[in-house]
């Protein structure tokens, strides 16, 4: 919910329950008001009954229908009350207030009763109640209306912030400037997002340096590494012992040049440096990788199967090459002599199964950096880690399962 919407909806609610409120109060108010205006005259009808017994000593005719005068056995007790009568004109029974009285005319008791039609006041409250609505709708309308348009001038700073945020890319854009608005608080918000923005710009740039320099310092004693390992073995009078660990020399050196590579690529990928996506041919790219590992397919007997539909993908080409090789080298490692590896990909997932052995450690562990089913292994333990990582980056998603015999990887997207 955005945030002018939320601050609409508080502000209508709590005028709701200001208006109702304020309205239960004034609609009890004016219809005790009215009660006690009814009541008062019925009281000064009273006083004007007995005043004209006192005076004439005899009976009034009813000033009106409402007035009625009957002989009584006994004193009356005076009585208020809300009562109805039926009204021929309106054909219905009609609300009235109800005064009952006694009086007096020597020794002769009456009983005087007095009432006042409240159908009047009613229709009063009624019409009173209708226009105090229609007023407070339209002023709540107003008010709303007004506060939509206010709430959008305040935080119009604050939107344009957020939009900067939203477009900010550090490798296109590192520096953000966050102009002044002359509201305090905002003016705090952008100062405090324009030194996180440098901090981070800072950080990142120094971070892929030192990446990148490490990298390329370490390649160089590698290289020369392996360069003497290979010149010592051309060497005569060597001992298969020391030839030996010459080899294993060589061989070390080549894996860390290789784990070397794949840290810096893996480096490049989450500091977003292969952003750049398009629509790729991701069955030619399958088709390409299988055709390369054609002859390591062979090397091993392996049968292969595939099922290769037309797909598209939206993704850094340099990256879906890496995601097919990966997962098709690791099919290729893990899959003894003689199995079998299947390759289906349609337009949604690629599918790469192996047969094998069902795995001896937990397989959520599976695409965690340097994981490695066999220790001894010369694997790096970051294929997997890679495409996961290209997969999360790429809002796509890898997922393993073992069935009937098989080792199943699927790359959604």
């Amino acid at each position: 919910m955005k945030l002018v919407t939320k601050n609409t909806l508080l502000y209508l609610a709590i005028t709701l329950v200001v208006f109702l409120a304020g309205g239960n109060i004034f609609y009890f108010r004016l219809k005790k008001i009215i009660r006690e205006e009814a009541t008062e005259e019925l009281y000064r009808k009273k006083e004007q009954v007995i005043a004209y017994i006192e005076k004439n000593q005899q009976l009034p005719s009813a000033f009106d229908e409402t007035m009625a005068l009957r002989p009584a056995a006994a004193e009356i007790r005076e009585e208020l009350k809300d009562t109805v009568f039926y009204a021929e004109a309106e054909e219905e029974y009609l609300p009235f207030t109800q005064l009952t009285f006694g009086s007096s005319l020597g020794s002769q008791h009456y009983k005087i009763t007095l009432a006042k039609s409240l159908f009047e006041e009613d229709d009063l409250i009624e019409t009173i109640t209708t226009s105090f609505i229609i007023i407070a709708s339209a002023l709540i309308i107003i008010l709303l209306l007004l506060n939509i348009i206010i709430s959008k001038k305040l935080f119009r700073p604050f939107f344009k912030t957020l939009k900067l945020i939203n477009h900010y890319d550090i490798e296109t854009h590192p520096d953000v400037v966050f102009d002044k608005c002359g509201t305090a608080e905002f003016d705090q918000l952008n100062e405090a997002l324009g030194k996180m923005t440098a901090r981070i710009s800072a950080d990142f740039n120094n971070l892929k340096a030192f990446a990148e320099n490490a990298s390329h310092e370490l390649q160089t004693p590698l290289a020369i590494i392996k360069t003497k390992s290979e010149l010592l073995l051309q060497q005569e009078g060597l001992t298969e012992e020391q030839a030996r660990q010459i080899t294993d020399i060589g061989q070390t050196a080549m894996r860390a040049a290789k784990l070397n590579q794949t840290l810096l690529l893996l480096s490049k990928i989450e500091n977003n440096q292969y952003a750049f996506k398009e629509k790729i041919d991701f069955a030619a790219i399958v088709k390409q990788k299988i055709n390369l590992y054609d002859e390591l397919f062979g090397m091993k007997d392996i049968v292969v199967t595939t099922f290769i539909q037309e797909a598209t993908v939206h993704l850094h080409p340099e990256l879906g090459d890496i995601v097919v090789s990966n997962l098709l080298s690791n099919a290729i490692k893990y899959t003894p002599s003689f199995g079998t590896v299947e390759i289906q990909l349609d337009s949604k997932k690629l599918i790469v199964s192996n047969t094998g052995s069902p795995l001896t450690a937990d397989s959520s562990k599976l695409f965690n950096r340097f994981y490695k089913e066999n220790p001894s292994s010369d694997s790096t333990g970051l294929g997997l880690a890679l495409v996961k990582q290209i997969a999360i980056l790429n809002s796509q998603s890898v997922s393993y399962k073992y069935q009937s015999g098989t080792h199943v990887f699927i790359y959604s997207f």
